[in-house]
């Protein structure tokens, strides 16, 4: 049975001051297991609001942090396969000189182009690579844009390029072999154009042989 104190004013103040104390120690105790000054509303509305929009905001700097992180993994993809295929249509200016030697009888050329289908299909599907379901290469003829924001509240960004790579060598797919081409100089290239306030562009070049249908 509980006792309730009516007349004795003494301790009754006693009693109001000890729950008092155990109010206290229990925010205390609050605050120590969980780490955190404020543990609920009632410590501090205006500090547990502010905490509120701070911690929002370094969660969204996370995520923008994470898809930067993403971007440079799909440029650094798209570089090498941008390097692979140099190499292959290097590979295949070297065929076109080698199948052109006089000396050269028709199994030696049928072998060169045996060797140029394989590259032409390598090539096909390097223009046809995805980075997360992504495709690296635009199917266009000219190279898509992408905006990456590289701040919270998105005011800045960086723009990638999906580089028409597929359009660049339709006239190396499409050969029927190596006879039907002619070799010339030119350079794939993919930009990096930062905005918006930037108008210079950086460039990173790959010069390889660009082939053409001889007439």
């Amino acid at each position: 049975m509980s006792v309730v104190i009516n007349t004795n004013s003494a301790a009754t103040v006693a009693s109001n001051n000890l729950a008092k104390s155990n109010s206290l120690l229990q925010r205390s105790l609050n605050r120590l297991s969980s780490g955190m000054k404020i543990v609920k509303p009632s410590d501090d509305a205006g500090g547990l609001a502010v905490s509120m929009k701070l911690s929002a905001t370094i969660n969204r700097t996370n995520a923008v942090n994470t898809n930067i992180a993403n971007a440079q993994s799909f440029l650094q993809t798209q570089d090498d396969a941008f390097q692979v295929a140099g190499k292959v249509m290097d590979r295949i200016s070297e065929l076109k000189i080698l199948a052109n030697d006089v000396t050269k009888n028709a199994s030696d050329i049928a072998n060169y182009d045996t060797e140029f289908a394989a590259l032409q299909t390598q090539l096909t599907a390097i223009s046809d690579e995805t980075f997360n379901g992504v495709s690296l290469f635009t199917s266009g003829a000219t190279a898509t844009t992408q905006g990456v924001a590289t701040t919270e509240d998105g005011t800045a960004s960086v723009d990638i390029d999906q580089a028409a790579l597929g359009n660049n060598v339709t006239t190396i797919t499409g050969a029927a072999n190596l006879a039907a081409f002619c070799l010339s100089r030119t350079s794939l290239q993919e930009s990096k154009r930062l905005r918006p306030s930037e108008p210079k562009t950086e460039r990173r070049r790959i010069d390889s042989p660009s082939l053409q249908t001889c007439l």
